[in-house]
């Protein structure tokens, strides 16, 4: 017998909750019937996957992974109710993008084309490195994916942005570094750095500033991680470190902050892609038309 999806999201809930009584609260259901679900599906699974405590339940390394599968599954759960239940009021149904910062601006002229076109679909983004957006493509849960990797094109079609992201080193106007014309790597080795999460995750495959670095990549002073460029940017306002990122991210931060280009010169090109092998939905197909648009005016 299949697992019922209903039971995964209890399963959620009791991870996220941590013992039986609270999640039994907020699921609107009884302790032994809670409990009774959770042991048929370790049964049905035949692994442990919490341990059971007087102050609570912590997940098994069998709980963990099981976390991962259940929240894609109602992710995509929800994506498809959501997605039918728009199409009574937007026929067009909504626009799901993954990816990276560094091509807001264009996503922004886009969504505003798409507006005065009255194109009547919400672009839902979602920041996040280029290996996590080709993960969300891959399981449906985005249409469009913005990375700045090479992509298996058997898989995938793609479109290149004709505008190339320079990396710069951002820092406030009165750090030491700011009046300096360009920044090499052995002026940020002794300094306060911070840094995309993904970036002291990958390896040097892929990993265009790790490679810029060199040697000693993983010993630099790195102080603070984020994915979300907006976290990062307040760190370097309170003077905490410098940030390595894309001068197009940084020249929307204000005027109290500076860019520095790195030296040499580093860049990277943006690629958008989509599945071959998956129709794209309405809403999906009319906002790549516009990005095609954009490019080619670009």
């Amino acid at each position: 017998m299949p697992m019922e999806l209903r039971v995964l999201k209890y399963f959620l809930v009791v991870a996220q909750e941590g013992n039986i009584t609270g999640a039994a609260a907020r699921l609107h259901v009884g302790q032994p019937t809670l409990s009774r679900q959770l042991k048929e599906l370790e049964q049905k699974l035949g692994q442990q996957l919490f341990v059971r405590q007087s102050h609570g339940i912590t997940l098994t390394e069998a709980g963990h992974q099981l976390r991962v599968y259940a929240k894609e599954m109602v992710a995509i759960s929800d994506k498809i109710e959501r997605d039918f239940a728009l199409m009574a009021t937007r026929p067009m149904g909504d626009i799901y993008i993954g990816g990276i910062d560094g091509y807001l601006a264009e996503g922004a002229h886009v969504a505003r084309l798409a507006q005065d076109r009255c194109i009547n679909a919400v672009v839902r983004y979602t920041s996040c490195s280029s290996s996590d957006a080709l993960v969300l493509l891959d399981r449906g849960l985005v249409d469009l994916a913005i990375v700045s990797q090479a992509v298996n094109v058997e898989r995938y079609e793609t479109l290149v942005f004709t505008s190339n992201c320079h990396w710069v080193a951002l820092m406030r106007n009165d750090h030491p570094l700011a009046t300096k014309a360009t920044i090499e790597a052995a002026d940020l080795r002794q300094q306060p750095l911070l840094m995309y999460e993904q970036i002291t995750k990958t390896q040097h495959v892929n990993n265009t500033l790790a490679d810029w670095f060199g040697e000693g990549f993983w010993e630099l002073n790195v102080v603070a991680t984020s994915n979300l460029t907006t976290a990062l940017v307040a760190f370097v306002r309170e003077g905490l470190g410098i940030l390595p990122t894309w001068e197009r991210i940084a020249s929307l931060m204000g005027p109290d902050l500076v860019t520095v280009p790195l030296a040499p010169e580093l860049m990277a090109q943006g690629i958008l892609a989509w599945r071959k092998d998956r129709p794209l939905s309405q809403a999906a197909s009319c906002y790549l038309s516009l990005i095609r648009e954009v490019v080619s005016e670009s």
